[in-house]
């Protein structure tokens, strides 16, 4: 089978052009990495990238858009229709002294010595965009074919040159459901130190990319088991004995995966359950998530802590004031929408959660906001209450009003705010 049939358009058309005019100039081109491992596995790339025997400044003579986006390694971006395709000159990577980069790189070599120098098996295949075939020089297919992630040559060398691969790994295992091979597992601990060296903002895109993927359970997992976290967060900290629940792992596969957000609460609950909401904040925030995933974590965290100690079937009033009102309050924070949301808590499937659905679709009033009576008519029924004592009233009253919903009338407010400074 022409795997190269199976691009989907417009990539194939632009696929072609490229190879194309890559050929017709004298040099050589393929499609590699990733998009080719896709490809084989059944599966649509979401990008596609290709490695050439011409130097950059000749790929820019040969198209008319193209960006320097890694031209010191020999990497530029041709757009086709404000499409991006990186192609990489066949390049040799010389001593990695930062444990992230090489030193220096040599152009001009075979397609042979570009795939040597590639992570894992399963990545260094290439294919001839013309017929199809896939150069496959490191039993990546086989790999695949097994479900295995393996490096080119030894782990512990092939780690110690890039401190991120490691996580790559996971990743991974993560998106794909692979397994780490042997002998590369044991070398991502061994290599911890060379990890430690990469940037905070490379670990939260690698996570980011892992929540996203087919297992996030398995990074949650592997993340712990290999002690990745504790080389970022110094005062991360869990037992010995600490087993992952096996149900917030169930529910963290399950989950939608349209907000990162939710389900890195998830990934903090099961990682760190003691329910500090403050502390998971502050290490979301050194991982360099945005305030947007940091508020949406805090919220399903907050969920999950607040409605653990719900009897079987919770009461009226208990819903209300420890599940509906932080669920409005995220909603009016976050601006966000309530079927994406109760999408998301609804992966919990806790007894109690229909009733809360119909509670909440009883549209009761569960903010100050939502109160028929403001600062305003507090001052004109009662001019010689001091302002300082507003607050106090206002949040008698909204204890009330989650009791009775009913209650919430200017002139039942009143008269219970009669009662309440009658007492003072």
């Amino acid at each position: 089978m022409n795997l190269a049939l199976s691009v989907p358009e417009p990539f194939l058309s632009h696929l072609k052009l490229i190879h194309e005019k890559i050929v017709s100039a004298g040099h050589e081109c393929y499609l590699v990495g990733g998009s080719v491992r896709d490809l084989y596995r059944n599966q649509v790339p979401k990008e596609y990238d290709l490695t050439t025997s011409a130097r950059p400044d000749v790929i820019k003579t040969l198209f008319k858009s193209v960006i320097e986006t890694g031209i010191k390694h020999g990497t530029v971006t041709i757009l086709l229709d404000q499409i991006p395709y990186e192609i990489t000159t066949y390049r040799i990577d010389q001593e990695y002294s930062d444990g992230r980069h090489p030193d220096k790189v040599i152009f001009g070599t075979s397609l042979s010595e570009d795939l040597k120098r590639r992570d894992f098996t399963m990545n260094a295949l290439a294919m001839n965009l013309e017929t199809g075939e896939v150069i496959d020089e490191h039993q990546g297919k086989a790999d695949i074919d097994k479900g295995i992630i393996r490096t080119i040559g030894n782990p512990i060398h092939r780690f110690s040159e890039d401190g991120l691969r490691p996580i790559r790994a996971i990743r991974f295992a993560s998106v794909l459901g692979f397994q780490i091979e042997e002998q590369t597992r044991l070398a991502i601990k061994a290599t911890n130190h060379i990890t430690a060296k990469i940037s905070v903002e490379r670990l939260q895109d690698e996570i980011t990319k892992s929540l996203k993927g087919k297992n996030p359970a398995i990074m949650v997992d592997l993340l712990l088991q290999e002690k990745i976290l504790s080389l970022f967060l110094s005062d991360f900290k869990v037992p010995v004995d600490f087993v992952l629940d096996p149900a917030s792992l169930r529910i963290l596969d399950s989950f939608p995966k349209s907000n990162v957000g939710y389900m890195m609460g998830i990934w903090c609950h099961s990682l760190h359950p003691t329910c500090d909401t403050k502390q998971w904040e502050t290490w979301l925030q050194k991982l360099k998530f945005s305030n947007a995933a940091t508020k949406d974590a805090a919220f399903i965290l907050q969920m999950i802590c607040t409605t653990r100690s719900f009897h079987e079937e919770g009461n009226d009033y208990e819903i209300r004031k420890r599940f509906l009102v932080p669920l409005k309050t995220h909603l009016h924070q976050r601006n966000a929408s309530f079927p994406l949301v109760w999408e998301a808590l609804a992966t919990f499937s806790w007894s109690w959660l229909a009733k809360g659905l119909s509670l909440w679709n009883e549209k009761p009033p569960l903010l100050l906001s939502d109160l028929q009576i403001n600062g305003n008519e507090i001052q004109a029924h009662f001019p010689h209450l001091e302002k300082a004592r507003y607050g106090a009233l206002l949040s008698h009253l909204m204890d009330l009003v989650l009791r009775v919903p009913k209650n919430n009338e200017l002139s039942t407010l009143c008269e219970q705010s009669a009662l309440f400074v009658s007492k003072l």
